[in-house]
């Protein structure tokens, strides 16, 4: 779709899941489940959502989805489907992996940058050999050093390619990667979480990546157990939400394995989401 002086295109990795109870946190199954409908085996079906956005020059890809570094087990545990590809979905664009200037990774979790590296005979490789790669130090530095509860979610063959070609840039804080692209922190589910902040046209297309993963979890205690820091959630979530009305910002769901955009309204502190469809 054209975002002002930017063309933004969805790039699917295709699906996978995660148990329903997790993702819903504290929120009673007989709820999550009317929007969230689970599988045999208690999990829901979500989306592996990227975007790339093209304008001023630059070629930006935000996150890269689980990729394909993974065991049959893991694949199974998962519900990792590859309906489409990052790969493909570029290539039916005519974008080479080459073309990509800026990969955007809003946190270091396997399924947002899986698809960072890619593997050779040799071992991993940069999937885009021409990117530079950003993320907040605080993500990296969390990553680079999981504890017993997190390293289940980070695999440092996502990004250790990366540092050794050079192309990781870490960033501190609020941070303008290119013209009309920014970075904004948004801790909670993890410390060195980042939302990005797409602008043109006056107007704004806010990536919530973990923040907020689907349409279903915009209710402001509707927060992952995936989170580490829920407290923190909440109150990241109160100040975006808060700009995100005044400023009539549209939200892209990063998980949601068919709502893309919305739009929040708020009434008596209760947010909800107005749907929006992907436009040409």
């Amino acid at each position: 779709m054209k975002w002002g002086d930017f063309e933004i295109d969805l790039i699917s990795d295709g699906t996978f899941r995660l148990d329903g109870g997790a993702m819903f946190g504290v929120v009673p199954k007989v709820f999550w489940e009317r929007v969230s409908p689970p599988d045999e085996k208690n999990r829901i079906k979500l989306g592996l959502n990227c975007l790339l956005v093209r304008g001023n020059g630059k070629s930006v890809l935000i996150d890269t989805g689980c990729g394909f570094k993974y065991s049959s087990r893991e694949l199974e545990i998962y519900g990792i489907e590859h309906e489409s590809t990052v790969f493909d979905d570029l290539a039916k664009l005519g974008v080479a992996a080459a073309d990509i200037d800026f990969v955007i990774n809003t946190h270091l979790h396997f399924d947002h940058c899986g698809g960072n590296t890619v593997q050779k005979d040799e071992g991993f490789e940069p999937s885009f050999p021409n990117a530079t790669y950003v993320v907040q130090r605080q993500e990296f530095e969390d990553a680079s050093h999981p504890s017993e509860r997190t390293q289940a979610s980070y695999f440092k063959e996502n990004w250790n390619p990366l540092v050794e070609r050079g192309q990781l840039e870490l960033l501190d804080g609020e941070h303008t990667v290119c013209e009309g692209i920014v970075g904004i922190p948004t801790p909670g589910h993890t410390l060195g979480h980042q939302s990005v902040k797409i602008q043109s046209g006056g107007e704004t297309l806010f990536f919530l990546g973990d923040l907020c993963p689907t349409s279903a979890h915009v209710p402001l205690p509707w927060i992952m157990s995936y989170d580490l820091y829920p407290a923190l959630t909440l109150e990241t979530r109160k100040e975006v939400y808060r700009q995100a009305v005044r400023e009539s910002w549209t939200l892209f769901f990063d998980h949601d394995p068919g709502t893309l955009l919305g739009r929040l309204s708020e009434k008596d502190g209760r947010y909800r989401a107005e749907t929006m469809p992907w436009e040409a």
